[in-house]
C-alpha cells in the first residue's frame, strides 16, 4: 500500500486454529502447509473514490475487489479515535469479588476460539489492536457481563462491517489465488 502511496488503510487478520490444508490442482508443484493456526487477512483501502479489499492467507495472496460501498471506510475513518481507545473485556460471568485479601475474578475463556487483530494506518498514525471473539458472545446460562459494553464499541462494530463483506465475497468465491 505504501508503494502506491495509500497512506489510510486497515488490515485485519482473522485467526483460525486448526490444522490447515491447500490441496493442489492437478500439475501444480508448489505446496504450503500452515504450522498450527490457518489465517486470513483482508486489507481495505480507498484509491480515489473506490474502495477496494484484498485477501492474503498462509500461502500468499488473492486479486484486489473494488467494493460497491465505501462503509468500512467510512466507519473506520469517522471512528478513528475511539478505535484508539477501544478495549474488548474479557467474558466476565460474575463481579470480582475479595476475600481475604485475596482477589478473585469469574471469567469464562475458550481456547482455539477466533482471533482478530486490526492494523491501522492513516497517515503518519500507526496503531493495532486485537480481540478474542469469544468475549463478545454471552451465554443463556452463563451470561457474560461485558456483552453489551463489548459489542457497542467501534472495534467490534468494524469487525461486524468488515465480516458482511468479507463472508458475501467468500460466498460468491470472489477471491482468486494470485499465481
Amino acid at each position: 500500500m505504501k508503494l502506491e502511496n495509500i497512506s489510510n488503510f486497515f488490515i485485519v487478520k482473522h485467526i483460525t486454529y486448526s490444522s490447515s490444508f491447500l490441496i493442489l490442482k492437478k500439475g501444480e508443484t508448489t505446496v504450503c502447509k500452515p504450522k498450527g493456526y490457518n489465517f486470513n487477512m483482508y486489507g481495505f483501502w480507498k484509491n480515489g473514490n473506490e474502495t477496494w479489499i484484498k485477501k492474503y492467507d498462509n500461502c500468499g495472496g488473492f486479486n484486489s475487489i473494488k467494493l460497491t460501498d465505501s462503509k468500512s471506510l467510512e466507519f473506520y475513518e469517522k471512528n478513528i479515535d475511539n478505535l484508539k481507545k477501544d478495549e474488548v473485556k474479557i467474558y466476565t460471568t460474575k463481579a470480582d469479588s475479595i476475600v481475604n485479601g485475596k482477589k478473585y475474578s469469574y471469567v469464562s475463556t475458550r481456547s482455539h476460539s477466533p482471533q482478530r487483530h486490526f492494523w491501522f494506518f492513516k497517515d503518519s498514525t500507526k496503531f493495532q489492536k486485537k480481540f478474542n471473539k469469544y468475549n463478545l458472545k454471552t451465554e443463556e446460562n452463563n451470561k457474560n457481563l461485558n456483552y453489551e459494553s463489548n459489542n457497542d464499541l467501534s472495534i467490534a462494530k468494524l469487525n461486524l462491517i468488515c465480516e458482511e463483506i468479507i463472508y458475501e465475497l467468500e460466498e460468491k468465491k470472489m477471491f482468486n489465488r494470485l499465481k
